[in-house]
């Protein structure tokens, strides 16, 4: 007698969402005690700290970094991505450390036992950033995704800062302190799957071939992704799947101790072309002189190989800088040893670009090519 259709014959799975639910609840309990509770209802939430009035919010992804992940079967870092777009674009907005994070994560088929991975980078975020995952949605979508191993991630932050935003005014003369990125970050990832073949070829094709050759859609893919480059001193899934950095802490202890931030940009779609007129006022331009760093070898490898302008790579990589702070004449200049001043504010007439570049970058290859 036949037992009917179920929910599991159409591509989604009951059993292995309430497993997954339940694998996240022990996370968080064990990384939070106190919001063990939160989890497992229709929302989480907190309590609003005294003198708190407003909030901000941010929300991002991984854009198609994840594809790579995905292929790889490494979500291990994934979720630190996610964090580090909303996180950090939350708190360069109002200085305020976020204080919640919730995340959307989309599967085509879901394995508990794998998918867990992006779960766990999250909550190592979080307590890189110092806030909590208290909420979010899995969900398990056999037909939005053309194969059943694609997933997505999004994450929201929010951040609930005093009334006022404490920066002072930017002015002619600060210098511009940089904070470094390990590699692409979460940006970018279009371009470079171009550059090195990652792209998926047409799905009908795909599909031929894994009916007919027994070849999967992805092989040739993943024997690139897993192929070791000397020039990276690593596999290039290793130096693209590297974790987006979080300078949350650092850029905290440094304000603690008396730097006076004038404002953060955050180097991401767009680069530093984009992303520093942001924070600029109309009549101030950023001078970046880019030889005081050295690029992390995937940026050079990515521009020889796809023949890619310096213009169009300062337009879509962050090419070694993860943030880019504006520092007060008046205070302390940053002591760490992770950032390191990259250019100056000056004044600008009417006509000029917002952002410019003096010298050339300094690249050189992985030590181990020498």
């Amino acid at each position: 007698m036949s037992s009917g259709t179920t929910y599991a014959s159409s591509g989604v799975d009951i059993d292995a969402a309430t497993e997954f639910v339940s694998m996240i609840k022990e996370r968080i309990a064990s990384a939070w005690p106190d919001a063990a509770e939160e989890i497992g209802g229709f929302a989480g939430g907190g309590i609003i700290p005294t003198g708190k009035r407003k909030f901000c919010g941010g929300i991002d992804g991984t854009g198609t970094k994840i594809i790579l992940a995905a292929l790889t079967e490494n979500f291990t870092g994934i979720g630190q991505d996610a964090v580090a777009m909303s996180a950090v674009d939350t708190y360069i907005e109002t200085g305020t450390t976020p204080e919640a994070i919730w995340n959307v994560l989309n599967v085509a088929s879901l394995d508990p036992d794998l998918h867990i991975q992006v779960i766990d980078s999250i909550i190592a975020a979080c307590q890189m950033v110092g806030c909590k995952l208290i909420g979010g949605e899995t969900a398990e979508l056999p037909d939005m995704f053309p194969y059943s191993w694609m997933t997505n991630l999004d994450v929201f932050a929010l951040s609930l800062p005093p009334e006022k935003n404490s920066y002072p005014e930017i002015k002619a003369g600060q210098r511009i302190w940089g904070w470094p990125s390990h590699g692409p970050a979460s940006n970018g990832f279009s371009l470079l799957r171009k550059i090195f073949r990652l792209r998926p070829r047409h799905q009908a094709i795909a599909l031929l071939e894994d009916l007919f050759r027994k070849k999967g859609a992805y092989t040739d893919v993943r024997k690139r992704l897993d192929r070791y480059h000397y020039e990276l001193g690593k596999t290039l899934g290793e130096a693209l799947l590297v974790p987006t950095p979080i300078w949350i802490e650092q850029i905290e202890e440094e304000r603690k101790r008396g730097v006076k931030f004038s404002g953060h940009a955050h180097i991401t779609g767009g680069g530093l072309i984009d992303n520093l007129p942001r924070i600029l006022p109309a009549d101030c331009k950023a001078v970046i002189d880019l030889s005081t760093w050295t690029r992390p070898p995937i940026f050079h490898l990515a521009q020889i190989t796809g023949n890619v302008k310096p213009t169009e790579m300062l337009r879509t990589f962050n090419n070694g800088i993860m943030v880019a702070s504006v520092v007060s004449r008046v205070g302390r200049k940053p002591s760490c040893t992770n950032a390191f001043p990259i250019g100056t504010v000056n004044k600008r007439s009417k006509d000029e670009h917002q952002v410019q570049f003096v010298n050339e970058f300094k690249d050189e290859w992985a030590s181990s090519c020498t």
